[in-house]
């Protein structure tokens, strides 16, 4: 293409009289000044107000980033200094080296590294949406922010943001270097399939090399597609290798035999789930992009067929991006819902055409209509329920937290803000976008002032972690836990003690009798209403308290208790 092509996107068709290759390429100036305005707010909502102890999930990848702070780097991550063959330890490694500037694993430096991977994941978003039009690529923003998987897995410790952004990255450059004519651009993707495979395993390398492989067949260049994907399979031959041959240095050919199970053949073994779990969990987990994707497509389902213009043009690669990892990730027996981010930069992308098109008609042009009213109303909504937790929180056991009182200030200003741009905007081109985005800062409050805060109450472990350390205080004494873990509710107990700590673990009752004096016996309650008469009569219960949601019970025997 020549250097003075222009191109530019009014309403669904391309004007060959607007902005320049530069600006289809994503370079230009006002891009890259939204690019780092999106960068710098999604590092800021997605880092604020972390919640102030490990749970959940995450709070295997903290003890993971404690243990190598205390013992350093090694190529897998560890648990009581035993390696964890379920993942590389690259991203524990980064929040290795953020820690070491903060001198602890705390909550922020464990999640930065997924905030920035999010932030940048915006950005590429906004990029492939503005090489068609800026505000398709505002649209796509907004609609990942309000895509509930997205913004709670980057408020979090997250392994498969990494291999969303590498997905995100590699589309971005097959797509622009299609565009621009750019084709050096096309040799960094050898470089990030290789990084994501260092960040998540095999499955690092193989989503984002099926979307590239899928955007090339969709094209209709086949050579191209058969050689991305030959490249694709030695570069995982290659990094296969180099992990097995890590995980063998680390500990052994045991150990490399469970690397093995856990990244590829443990997989597909049988699960729970049926093969439909990722079409259907999406509606809810990937709302609102996935179910108003599902409406562009099909009423558009004609159009991105023929290809009848660029923008529909650019629908069709990103719904073949959605449906391989789909597809592709519905094979495996293993399925988490977090597997699929990397589909929601193309859901949001697709999702954002309802407010990119001006000439949309029909059932688009009224669920666009009941979107806005929606993002209207919701901040209304949200503070009427915002106001039953502040009157009724106390009666379902929750503390009102100053949380509460700053999300409901701010919802009433968004309230004020609303108004405003019905009556100041009204007929104006770029209404929608504004009411779009009030709703996306209402749905932001909701979880962080809201959302978060309850769930820190159902799930918090630290409270039960703290009576443990007194007891501890009081009375010196080893921790062990009966009938838990490894790897289950011991884990939030540890990553939450702050200190270095290898439990026992015991799994006969019988066993609790040939422990030492000095041990404090932590179980489920129900595990220890269980003990057999004789042993629960040897038995003194310490206190009852909750590790995450379950009901747990510290013990010990009574000759302990009763000792001086």
């Amino acid at each position: 293409m020549s250097g003075s092509v222009t191109v530019s996107m009014e309403g669904n068709q391309l004007n060959p009289e607007g902005l320049s290759i530069t600006s289809v390429s994503g370079e230009s100036k006002q891009c890259q000044r939204d690019s780092l305005v999106i960068f710098l707010f999604g590092f800021v909502i997605f880092t604020f107000a972390l919640t102030p102890e490990f749970i959940r999930l995450q709070a295997r990848f903290a003890l993971f980033a404690q243990e190598m702070f205390r013992n350093g780097p090694t190529f897998f991550p560890t648990t009581y200094q035993i390696p964890y063959p379920d993942y590389p330890s690259t991203s524990t490694f980064a929040i290795y080296l953020v820690s070491l500037l903060l001198g602890k694993v705390t909550p922020f430096s464990a999640v930065l590294p997924t905030a920035v991977t999010s932030a940048l994941i915006l950005v590429v978003t906004y990029r492939i949406g503005a090489i068609q039009s800026r505000k398709w690529g505002l649209a796509a923003v907004l609609f990942a922010l309000s895509t509930h998987l997205f913004f709670s897995e980057s408020r979090s410790i997250s392994l498969d943001q990494y291999v969303s952004l590498i997905t995100v990255l590699c589309f971005y450059l097959v797509y622009s270097a299609g565009i621009s004519g750019k084709r050096k651009r096309l040799w960094f993707i050898p470089l990030l399939l290789v990084a994501g495979f260092s960040s998540r395993g095999p499955i690092g390398l193989i989503i984002p090399t099926a979307v590239v492989c899928s955007y090339y067949l969709w094209a209709g260049e086949f050579k191209k597609s058969i050689v991305m994907g030959l490249m694709a399979l030695s570069l995982l031959i290659i990094c296969s290798v180099g992990l097995l041959a890590a995980a063998y240095v680390q500990a052994g050919e045991v150990f490399a035999k469970r690397v093995i199970n856990a990244q590829a053949a443990g997989r597909m073994v049988q699960s729970k789930e049926n093969q439909f779990f990722y079409w259907y969990r999406c509606l809810s987990d990937c709302a609102a992009s996935y179910p108003l994707a599902i409406l562009v497509v099909v009423a558009g389902f004609k159009n991105i067929l023929k290809r009848e213009s660029n923008g529909y043009k650019l629908i069709g690669y990103l719904v073949s991006w959605i449906l391989i990892v789909l597809i592709g990730m519905s094979v495996p027996a293993d399925k988490k819902i977090r597997y699929i981010l990397p589909i929601v930069p193309a859901l949001s992308l697709v999702a954002a055409y309802l407010l990119v098109d001006s000439s949309i008609k029909g059932v688009l042009f009224e669920t666009k209509r009941t979107v806005l009213s929606i993002c209207s109303f919701l901040p209304l909504l949200a503070s009427v329920a915002t106001v039953g937790i502040l009157f009724f929180g106390k009666y379902f056991g929750l503390d009102v937290d100053v949380h509460y009182l700053i999300a409901l200030l701010l919802l009433i200003g968004l309230i004020i803000i609303t108004g405003i741009v019905k009556r100041r905007l009204k007929d104006h081109p770029n209404q929608d976008m504004a009411l779009a985005a009030v709703g996306v800062a209402a749905f932001i409050i909701v979880n962080i002032g809201i959302a978060e805060p309850v769930s820190l109450a159902i799930e918090c472990t630290k409270p039960f972690v703290e009576k443990v350390k007194s007891l501890q205080k009081e009375r010196p004494g080893e921790i062990a836990f009966y009938q838990i873990g490894p790897d289950a509710e011991d884990i939030k107990f540890v990553a939450n003690y702050d200190k270095p700590i290898k439990p026992v673990f015991i799994k006969n009752a019988e066993d609790l009798l040939q422990q030492s004096l000095q041990v404090y016996f932590i179980a489920l309650q129900k595990r220890f209403d269980d003990l057999p008469k004789e042993i629960a009569q040897r038995m003194q219960v310490q206190f009852y308290g909750k590790i995450g949601h379950k009901d747990c019970v510290v013990f010990s025997r009574k000759d302990f208790s009763e000792k001086d």
